[in-house]
């Protein structure tokens, strides 16, 4: 039986990253896991797994693994289905539609295809590194679209995602403390106001 092998971490759905996250849980059972991960990354029948040799079912996954472990670069642009995606153009100019789905899929990774359909959509206009997407809307078959897209994209696009806002987080605190202290100063430099001591 020839079986194709996962060799990167892109050659991996969204789909089938959720489907092994669902059973990949401390208490599963390494041969079941085994079994499985080729089940579900392979596309192999469950009794053909079965049939494998265990040190050859051993070998398969564990070349999964290795292809799970790749560090994907972030992409902002990539093709599925002939159809050209391209990452949110702009995190400081979102959505409120945009910003509350993000917030609500982030919190389970079994909603990583439906964070993909926010972050990711159909490019609709292309100039060198420039690009306009399609506007955001809530959409199923968006949705069921993206668990095609590679884990390794999408799971890079999650992590810039969570280090810019945590940088924009960062950034609107320390220019509201700034502001606090520039106020501060400016009270205590205004001779106009009556001294209260602090």
């Amino acid at each position: 039986m020839k079986i194709q092998v996962p060799q990167d971490i892109n050659d991996i759905t969204v789909g089938e990253y959720i489907k092994f996250n669902e059973i990949n849980k401390d208490e599963t059972d390494e041969e079941f896991l085994v079994h499985k991960t080729i089940n579900i990354f392979c596309g192999v029948d469950m009794k053909d797994v079965f049939n494998m040799d265990f040190r050859d079912a051993e070998a398969v996954a564990s070349d999964i693994f290795r292809a799970l472990s790749i560090e994907a670069k972030f992409s902002d642009k990539f093709t599925l289905n002939g159809v050209k995606y391209g990452f949110i153009t702009s995190l400081e100019e979102l959505t409120l539609g945009e910003y509350i789905d993000l917030e609500t899929y982030l919190k389970d990774q079994k909603d990583l295809h439906k964070v993909a359909a926010v972050m990711y959509r159909p490019i609709t206009k292309e100039y060198s590194d420039l690009y306009e997407i399609e506007n955001y809307t809530s959409s199923i078959k968006n949705q069921q679209i993206m668990k095609q897209a590679p884990i390794g994209i999408i799971s890079q696009a999650v992590v810039f995602f969570y280090n810019i806002a945590k940088e924009l987080l960062k950034d609107s605190l320390n220019y509201s403390d700034q502001e606090m202290k520039d106020l501060m100063t400016t009270l205590q430099q205004d001779s106009s106001l009556p001294n209260t001591g602090g």
